[in-house]
């Protein structure tokens, strides 16, 4: 199969799967120095806000109709929900469980405005899924250690787990794929 086919069949799983690599990394260096760790604090209040929903969400598909406002509106709820998310997740270590709570609310919240405001044909059952396994995904940085390598392992999850949902939805509705 040719890569630029595979790529178009799958954006958001490639795009979501890139993402987490990065994260994944980002998350990690904030064990190696005090350098990183500030850099990560300053960026991660907003970025995965915007970079998952834009490599996720916004392709250009055939029968897409949905107004440029309403792309716009959702992304500043993702920015919004994730901030929100960050501010639960700044609660850890003190008030328990709620690391899971983060994971779990971001993924839900996210999920349900991606599906009513851009009318993502995600099924109930698919976020109610994907949020349960986005909250669980923190167990071992809440429970284990809070180090940047669980953290980073757990925030890479969260964005495969919702980016494969992404990529079901746009797999079913995806009508411009070519088969050269």
């Amino acid at each position: 199969m040719n890569l630029k086919i595979a790529y178009n069949k799958n954006k958001p799983l490639i795009n979501s799967t890139l993402l987490a690599i990065c994260y994944f990394l980002f998350c990690w260096s904030t064990d190696f120095g005090d350098a990183t760790k500030r850099l990560f604090m300053f960026l991660m209040l907003f970025l995965p806000g915007l970079t998952f929903p834009l490599t996720t969400c916004y392709f250009k598909r055939k029968h897409d109709i949905t107004p440029d406002l309403l792309k716009l509106v959702h992304l500043v709820l993702s920015v919004g929900i994730y901030f929100g998310s960050v501010w639960l997740f700044s609660g850890e270590g003190r008030i328990p469980y709620i690391t899971l709570l983060a994971g779990f609310s971001g993924a839900f919240l996210f999920l349900f405005i991606t599906r009513i405001l851009l009318k993502k044909l995600i099924k109930w059952t698919h976020i109610i899924v994907a949020s349960i396994l986005s909250g669980l995904v923190f167990m071992p940085y809440e429970y284990i250690e809070n180090n940047g390598f669980l953290l980073g392992l757990a925030v890479s999850l969260w964005t495969l787990i919702n980016g494969v949902i992404l990529n079901q939805e746009y797999r079913k509705t995806n009508t411009t794929v070519s088969t050269i």
